[in-house]
């Protein structure tokens, strides 16, 4: 019984700490372009993100977190974004129903169109900053 709940334990800190981690990137990744002296930390992680959204299509921080938590509670159900999934249900509203009807091509890659946005907002003001 005891090993039980030390797996439970363990499984529950670990997604956790992958959770602040990936708050903390994306953190970085969002406003790390405004701290001169995390450009290039902003830099690669937006373009190492980007990648991810471009080859794999998710992210891996994501998987690896409901993955972990999906160990606690077999019948969790999430939305492909960790932040949407998490700001909805800070809101106290369910995950989203899956889509089974096509998706405009805006609507899918919109999350390709912020992080590309970003990428070009960042380099324009690393340039008038110096």
């Amino acid at each position: 019984m005891r090993n039980y709940f030390d797996k439970r334990l363990a499984y529950r800190l670990a997604a956790e700490f992958i959770f602040i981690i990936h708050l903390i990137l994306v953190c970085i990744v969002a406003v790390g372009w405004l701290v001169p002296q995390l450009f290039y930390l902003h830099l690669t992680l937006l373009l190492t993100t980007l990648f991810s959204e471009i080859f794999l299509g998710y992210c891996p921080l994501t998987r690896l977190e409901y993955a972990l938590r999906r160990k606690l509670d077999p019948t969790l159900t999430f939305d492909k974004s960790c932040m949407v999934h998490y700001i909805r249900q800070w809101r106290g509203l369910p995950p989203r129903p899956a889509v089974t009807q096509p998706v405009s091509f805006f609507k899918k890659n919109s999350f390709l169109f912020i992080l590309s946005a970003l990428a070009i907002l960042s380099f324009v003001y690393r340039s008038l900053i110096g």
